[in-house]
């Protein structure tokens, strides 16, 4: 399964949406501070003339419920993805648990290096709680130490995007 993204504003991922409208997989329209992002959810080639393709590798829950989506953007170098995966396959699963949380994606990059782990919340308020847990601490236990990942797998720094679900269309 993959996620296809393209990017721009509101207007012109609307009518994206609506061009594709008849097409297989689902859509989601975020809207950010910045601009606003289409997700196509398919098992389908990209229909978008940019943007960019994810593999998925792990999704729980899902975008039913959800207002409020966080994008971690993080830069994995080609050969630390596999321990970057790991990782994350070993990883206890806390996020989901959290109230509030209605869903994780874990998304490999298909033609750029930066691997997106998107969690989707209820509010905004449920994703600033879950930022203050005992689970947080938990699953960052160790970021930027000899007990976490190696540095060295990272291209670039990390970074936040957040995003309000505008609209949707699940077929």
């Amino acid at each position: 399964m993959y996620y296809h993204i393209a990017y721009g504003t509101k207007d012109f991922l609307q009518t994206l949406m609506k061009k594709y409208e008849n097409e297989q997989g689902d859509f989601y329209l975020l809207e950010g501070h910045e601009d606003s992002v289409l997700l196509h959810k398919t098992s389908n080639e990209t229909l978008f003339e940019s943007g960019h393709t994810y593999e998925v590798i792990e999704e729980s829950g899902g975008f039913e419920g959800a207002n409020f989506i966080v994008f971690n953007n993080i830069p994995v170098s080609s050969e630390g993805r596999p321990v970057f995966e790991d990782r994350f396959k070993q990883r206890a699963g806390l996020v989901e648990k959290e109230p509030g949380c209605a869903g994780l994606l874990i998304l490999r990059p298909k033609d750029t290096e930066t691997y997106i782990i998107s969690s989707m919340w209820v509010d905004e308020r449920d994703f600033e709680a879950w930022k203050e847990s005992k689970s947080y601490e938990k699953a960052h236990k160790g970021k930027g130490t000899s007990e976490g990942l190696p540095q060295t797998i990272f291209t670039g720094k990390p970074f936040l995007r957040s995003f309000h679900l505008e609209q949707k269309a699940e077929k």
